[in-house]
């Protein structure tokens, strides 16, 4: 009887052995998770936007002024390009090719990719490729820094970064003519009726 308590306790000690080993490989592939975020903790003054649909467009900021190729931006619209920038969530690794197919199928041929470039007083901080659309189009395919891995991001960067420079620029203001009034002309006063 004393050997069958002894045995029970070392299947049920290596059960337990074995299902805390299982425990700990679980924890561990479990913190190697693809999905990323990419974020810019630091203030940056220059993004560089280019494709062969586009352009180049060259953002710089000063304060809370922008410029756009070296003509005044709409400050609005440069700081929406640049708040999508700041924190990038991918949802998954699509593929860790480079190899032609994977560029063809995810949009980063020189035809289809957005580049983007993120820097301040010439250091960088994000190089950001942006292919195809996924299905919903509230994502997109990235590659970042160079590297080889294909991700799913959110927050529908290319229909954001897919601008011309004329699109960014602060619209003129609309001139005054003689059937508009001026703000600071006083109404005409109107004689009374008797």
């Amino acid at each position: 009887m004393n050997k069958n308590i002894r045995l029970r306790k070392l299947i049920l000690a290596g059960s337990v052995a074995v299902l805390a080993l299982i425990y700990i490989v679980q924890v561990i592939a479990g913190s190697r998770s693809s999905v990323k975020d990419f974020v810019i903790d630091k203030t940056f003054d220059t993004i560089e936007i280019s494709s062969s649909e586009n352009g180049s467009v060259n953002l710089k900021r000063y304060g809370d002024f922008w410029k756009v190729n070296d003509e005044e931006a709409d400050s609005a619209k440069a700081k929406a390009i640049s708040d999508s920038l700041i924190s990038i969530k991918t949802l998954s690794v699509i593929s860790k090719s480079s190899g032609e197919d994977a560029l063809e199928r995810y949009g980063f041929t020189d035809s289809q990719k957005i580049t983007v470039k993120v820097s301040d007083n010439g250091k960088e901080y994000l190089n950001l490729e942006i292919g195809k659309d996924a299905a919903n189009g509230q994502q997109n395919y990235i590659r970042v820094n160079g590297k080889s891995e294909i991700y799913l991001a959110s927050g529908a960067l290319r229909q954001k970064c897919s601008v011309k420079a004329d699109e960014l620029k602060k619209p003129a203001e609309a001139p005054k003519t003689e059937e508009t009034p001026d703000a600071d002309t006083p109404a005409p006063e109107v004689a009374p009726s008797v």
